[in-house]
């Protein structure tokens, strides 16, 4: 409470001194992100006054996975939502009506960038490689990101899925599942990969990254929003850029701000978690060619009914434009 009341007292300050310069009220914007490290970048938005400085009042939705999120923006709850490329397709193809304007995570540099997915397990289990996980439970929020990377792990392998016991385990339960014995290995993203490595004292990492599949996070936007205020829109992915760029250049007080927001989460553990992170707010030629991937994957998986193109799924004019206006951010 105290933290928080802090928090508002500088935002405050902040607003006060726009006003006394006739600065426009800013823009109350709602966004539904998870709780957990790959949204650092908007949390220090926040915590910094990155948002208000550009005009945007940001108001912070934490949800567990990017199902729960399209949900709240398809319920009229926030207008703006994380949008990972392993369910983002998905929810699109059900109707959703929204694109990414403007990166997160991930290495735009190649379709390739899954360095903060992984599947540990614990020495007792017996499991040493991914054949091992044959026979075996392994835990993960089903439709998630670490249930892609398992099913292309088993895939290259030559493991059908139906000879794993997959079990739907909620990401903030990631930690007690594998120490409970309640599942024998966990796929699973950022933090909790980290959370697992440090607070479990056998823990082994079956496999992490390595180049299956291109994990990305976009932050999508209202359809409806990017129409009819296109100016706003701007204004937002402005200080996301902005805000990737201070969480690079300041990971230690990025890993700070963060454990104000995750519940339970350590400064160590955070700080471990963000060296496994790349934040960039670009949307490249690969990061398009990782939605063609991605999709391909989800088709084959039989998450998606058909391919569904890009564009479908992202708008990348405002970011192309910021990348122009504001070079600062993309050092």
């Amino acid at each position: 409470m105290k933290r928080a009341a802090v928090v508002a007292v500088g935002l405050i300050v902040v607003v006060a001194l726009a006003w006394s310069v006739g600065a426009p009220a800013p823009t109350v914007l709602n966004a539904a992100v998870g709780s957990n490290v790959n949204h650092v970048p908007s949390f220090v938005g926040v915590e910094k006054g990155i948002f208000l400085k550009h005009g945007i009042d940001m108001k912070l939705k934490l949800l567990n996975t990017g199902q729960e999120m399209s949900k709240a923006l398809q319920a009229g709850e926030v207008e703006i939502i994380g949008s990972a490329y392993s369910n983002f397709p998905i929810a699109v193809e059900r109707g959703m009506a929204a694109k990414g304007v403007v990166g997160l995570t991930g290495d735009r540099t190649s379709k390739y960038s899954d360095q903060a997915v992984a599947v540990i397990t614990r020495k007792a289990s017996g499991i040493t490689k991914v054949e091992n996980l044959a026979g075996k439970r392994v835990g993960l929020a089903v439709g998630g990101t670490g249930d892609e990377y398992l099913g292309v792990l088993l895939q290259k392998k030559g493991i059908p899925r139906d000879k794993v016991q997959i079990l739907n385990v909620p990401p903030g339960n990631t930690l007690s599942a594998l120490q409970g014995g309640s599942v024998d290995a966990v796929a699973t993203w950022e933090p909790f990969g980290s959370l697992v490595e440090m607070k479990v004292p056998d823990a082994v990492v079956v496999s992490r990254g390595g180049g299956h599949i291109g994990y990305f996070i976009n932050m999508g936007v209202r359809n409806d929003l990017i129409d009819k205020r296109p100016e706003v829109v701007e204004r937002y992915v402005i200080g996301m850029a902005e805000a990737t760029w201070y969480t690079r250049k300041q990971l230690d007080e990025a890993a700070e701000i963060s454990t104000r927001w995750v519940p339970g989460l350590e400064v160590a553990v955070a700080r471990k978690a963000l060296g496994n992170m790349t934040f960039d707010a670009r949307i490249t030629a690969h990061t398009i060619a990782a939605w063609d991937e991605n999709v391909r994957v989800l088709v084959e998986q039989k998450k998606l009914r058909a391919p569904l193109p890009w564009q479908q799924g992202v708008e990348p004019r405002f970011i192309e434009k910021v990348m122009k206006s504001h070079p600062q951010f993309f050092q």
